[in-house]
C-alpha cells in the first residue's frame, strides 16, 4: 500500500495479502479495475487477465497477458476478481466454477465494493492535486430531503430498504401511467413528468427544482441510495459542507470515448455545442471532463437548495436545447440519451464551481435486482 485508505472492505484487506491478481475479464471494468489496483494508493501487481476465449481480445492489455479459462488451469486455487457488468456477472461466475476456479470475487460495475476501490483511489489522487473533497462522515454536523426516484416499470430490489428519516419516495413518469406508487409524484405542480423516457430521474429533479422548498435537496434512486449513517443527513446543514456527490466512475481513456463507445456519438458533440452556445464560460471545464476519466454518476447528488437551483437553471436549458436537435431515438435505451448526458452535465457544472462550493464525496449502496 502507497498510503491512507479512506474507504475499507473485506475484499481490500484480502488483496493485500495478494502477491499478484487475477482478473477475470479484459474490458472496460477489466482494465479500470487495473489502472485502480496498480495506483496509488495500493501499489498492487496484476498478473493477468482471464477470458473465456482470446477471439476478439488482445493477448496483452496494458502490459497484463491474456489467458483462456482453458489455458489458465495453474491459477484455479487463485483469488479471482470477476469484473464485468451486472447483467453479465451471474453467468461468468457459473462458467469460472463449471471450470473448477472456486475463489471468486465479484467486482461489478455498480457494486459497493468497486465504488470503494475506485473511491480511495480517486481521493489519492485529488488530495495529491489539492484542495482535497471533505469527506462526508467526517465533516457532518441539521436537516436535508433526499428523495429517493421510484417509477411504475421498476425491477423487483433483491433486499428490502426502509425509507431512513430524511428520505421520500417521489414517483418519476407519473404523467405515463395511471399507477400511484408514491406519495409525491413529478406531475404535481410545475413538472415535466411527461419527459420521463428521455429524462430518466431528471424528471424527478425538475419537480425538487421548481416544487421543494426546503434547505437541503438531493435526487438518489431506490436500487442506487447514500450510504449515510442514521442521523448523518440531520446533520447536513449545520455542518458548511454545500453539495455532496458519490464516489465517481472512472473511464478509460477517457470520459468522452466511453460514452461514445456506450452511446451515440452524435449525442456528445450536440451536448458541447449547447454549453459552448448558452455556457461559453463553461466550455474550458467541460473539455476538462471529456478528456479526463471520470465523472460523477447517476444523476445522484444532495445540495444547498439554492445550489440545487442554481444547478438546474443551468442544466436544463442544456437539456432542452439537447432534445430540440436530437428528437426521439427508437431504441428505448438510446431514448434515454437526456439522463446520460445530464450525468457528464452535472459533472461539468460542479468541477466548475469546485473552488466556490465545499463538496463532500458519499458512499453509494447499490441495492441488486430480484432474479
Amino acid at each position: 500500500m502507497d498510503g491512507k485508505l479512506w474507504y475499507e472492505n473485506k475484499l481490500i484487506d484480502r488483496l493485500r495479502e495478494t502477491d499478484g491478481i487475477i482478473i477475470y475479464g479484459a474490458g472496460v471494468m477489466g482494465r479500470a479495475v487495473k489502472r485502480c489496483l496498480e495506483g496509488a494508493p495500493y501499489g498492487m501487481r496484476v498478473k493477468s487477465f482471464l477470458v473465456e476465449s482470446l477471439e476478439g481480445n488482445a493477448q496483452t492489455v496494458d502490459g497484463a497477458p491474456v489467458l483462456e479459462l482453458a489455458n489458465a488451469q495453474r491459477h484455479r486455487d487463485a483469488l479471482i476478481l470477476v469484473a464485468l457488468h451486472e447483467r453479465h456477472m451471474a453467468r461468468a461466475m457459473e462458467r469460472l466454477r463449471e471450470e473448477g476456479f472456486s475463489d471468486l470475487a465479484p467486482v461489478s460495475f455498480d457494486s459497493d465494493v468497486w465504488s470503494d476501490i475506485r473511491g480511495n483511489w480517486f481521493r489519492h489522487r485529488q488530495a495529491a492535486a489539492g484542495p482535497p473533497c471533505a469527506d462526508l462522515e467526517e465533516e457532518l454536523g441539521n436537516e436535508v430531503r433526499v428523495y429517493v426516484v421510484h417509477s411504475a416499470a421498476d425491477k423487483q430490489a433483491a433486499q428490502g430498504m426502509a425509507d431512513r428519516e430524511f428520505e421520500i419516495p417521489i414517483q418519476a413518469g407519473a404523467a405515463l401511467t395511471e399507477q400511484v406508487i408514491a406519495p409525491v409524484r413529478d406531475n404535481q405542480g410545475s413538472h415535466i413528468s411527461e419527459r420521463n423516457g428521455k429524462y430518466c430521474e431528471l424528471t424527478a429533479l425538475y419537480w425538487i427544482w421548481k416544487n421543494d422548498r426546503s434547505k437541503y435537496a438531493g435526487l438518489c434512486h431506490y436500487r442506487r441510495r447514500f450510504a449515510l449513517e442514521d442521523g448523518m443527513a440531520n446533520k447536513l446543514a449545520g455542518s458548511g459542507i454545500d453539495v455532496v456527490l458519490t464516489v465517481p466512475v472512472l473511464n478509460f481513456p477517457n470520459v468522452k470515448a466511453q460514452y461514445c463507445a456506450d452511446h451515440e456519438p452524435g449525442d456528445w458533440d450536440v451536448m458541447m455545442e449547447a454549453v459552448r452556445l448558452l455556457w461559453p464560460e463553461y466550455m474550458e471545464t467541460a473539455e476538462e471532463i471529456q478528456n479526463g476519466v471520470y465523472y460523477y454518476a447517476y444523476n445522484m447528488f444532495i445540495a444547498r437548495k439554492d445550489i440545487l437551483d442554481r444547478f438546474c437553471a443551468w442544466l436544463f436549458p442544456v437539456l432542452f436545447y439537447c432534445e430540440q436537435k436530437i428528437g426521439d431515438k427508437g431504441d428505448r435505451y438510446q431514448n434515454r440519451y437526456i439522463g446520460f448526458l445530464g450525468e457528464r452535465l452535472m459533472t461539468i457544472f460542479f468541477v466548475h464551481h469546485s473552488g466556490e462550493y465545499k463538496m463532500a464525496i458519499a458512499r453509494k449502496h447499490f441495492i441488486g435486482k430480484q432474479e
